[in-house]
């Protein structure tokens, strides 16, 4: 039954919670013939649960992981976004951190490639992700994440393997940020877009720039991480209810170079996918609502919404 109910939601990712139960109602005969065992009750939502409460998480998580999992191209690099996530429903009354969790998701499909998990309250997000990175061999491909992980511990691994990284660029680097920040007011462009949104009632204008910097100089820790790319993003919003505008500058950093083919400017705006997965699970799946103390039951729901 348990495993009937995790194809079904993995069919159906980006549906609604009555399309997954009917699509499990309509898809169990078959289901149940593919795996070649006795037609089975659809087990509901509300029962959930009570059913995990009887099944060794850990186990089934692995297994479900290792079957349902995307696979590396060895011949193509492909985009994946890495982020965190927190679990709200695993932080305790008086608490301000729980159990969160971190992916590397495919900008393509928003397919997730690996997963893991850590304790906020005594780890921390970016040792996580970086061992996430070399467990699921995605070193050698393209990855784009949040300033956060802006490190040489991040960085070296990716660029010593072959990969690219795209890294936002904030105020937790301050010498990188204000160097940055002033040689993009001086130097030439070498690439620029421009891209209008309309939707959800706001448009959305952004004005994408690309600097060389492979021939600036930079501190001996970024050494091995051999910076080639900065990129500038201009967002002007217009919100069409409210007339209210607004206007954001964001930088990021990189060490791949212009390329023909390769589209640094899309990859930027596809990072967000992580985003729109959380927001897809949480809406979705009702992850957040989910409350227990049980640490393997909250990572465990997680794994349904993969």
């Amino acid at each position: 039954m348990l495993l009937c109910l995790t194809i079904s939601l993995l069919r159906n990712r980006d549906g609604n919670l009555s399309s997954i139960h009917r699509s499990m109602e309509n898809k169990n005969e078959e289901l149940c013939d593919f795996l070649g065992i006795p037609l089975q009750k659809v087990v509901s939502r509300s029962h959930l649960p009570k059913l995990l409460n009887k099944v060794n998480l850990a186990c089934f998580e692995q297994l479900l992981f290792k079957n349902f999992k995307i696979e590396l191209s060895e011949s193509e690099k492909e985009w994946f976004a890495g982020d965190g996530k927190e679990l709200r429903g695993s932080i305790k009354r008086g608490d301000k951190r729980g159990d969160a969790i971190v992916q590397l998701v495919r900008h393509t499909d928003r397919n997730v490639l690996g997963q893991a998990f850590y304790n906020g309250k005594k780890e921390s997000e970016k040792p996580c992700l970086q061992g996430l990175i070399e467990d699921t061999g995605a070193k050698n491909q393209k990855i784009t994440t949040d300033a956060l992980h802006l490190s040489p511990s991040t960085t070296e691994p990716v660029n010593q393997a072959g990969g690219i990284f795209i890294i936002g660029l904030k105020n937790n680097q301050p010498l990188l940020y204000a160097a940055m920040k002033k040689y993009a007011a001086q130097a030439s462009v070498i690439d620029q877009r421009i891209t209008v949104e309309k939707g959800h009632g706001r448009v959305e204008r952004r004005s994408y720039f690309h600097y060389d910097i492979s021939g600036e100089s930079f501190d001996q820790r970024w050494e091995k991480t051999a910076f080639k790319s900065l990129f500038k993003v201009q967002r002007e919003r217009f919100i069409c209810t409210t007339k209210k505008e607004s206007n954001e500058l964001d930088y990021y950093i990189s060490n791949g170079k212009k390329a023909k083919g390769e589209d640094y400017f899309q990859a930027i705006r596809n990072h967000w996918s992580v985003e729109v997965n959380n927001h897809v699970r949480d809406v979705t799946f009702k992850e957040d609502q989910l409350k227990t103390k049980k640490t393997l039951l909250a990572r465990f729901s997680q794994d349904l919404g993969l």
